[in-house]
């Protein structure tokens, strides 16, 4: 496996756990992954979605000093936190979500 692939593994694998967090269904098809300072940015397909069934989501990356007062530092688990989303009824609107959170993601 090459490098590049290793990185659109480790990002998929990444955008995943973003998008559980935030309650997206399982069966989501990750369209493009993008990291803007410290937000993380992932388009999706959900095809059973009758309505909208694309979406750009932003996500605030877990840093190490995110603290929880219930565990010691350090020892607290990091929390994806969403920040904003598009939703769109066609593919062809994705690259324009996709411009929206890069422009969201660089103010935030």
């Amino acid at each position: 496996m090459t490098t590049t692939a290793r990185i659109a593994q480790l990002r998929e694998s990444i955008a995943r756990r973003a998008l559980t967090a935030a309650g997206t269904p399982a069966d989501a098809r990750i369209l493009d992954v993008q990291r803007v300072g410290t937000v993380f940015i992932v388009a999706t397909e959900e095809p059973t979605n009758r309505w909208a069934p694309y979406a750009v989501e932003t996500f605030r990356v877990p840093a190490a000093d995110d603290t929880d007062r219930d565990y010691e530092p350090g020892e607290a688990p990091k929390i994806w936190c969403a920040l904003a989303g598009w939703l769109g009824a066609g593919a062809d609107e994705v690259p324009g979500m996709l411009a929206k959170a890069a422009a969201y993601a660089r103010t935030a």
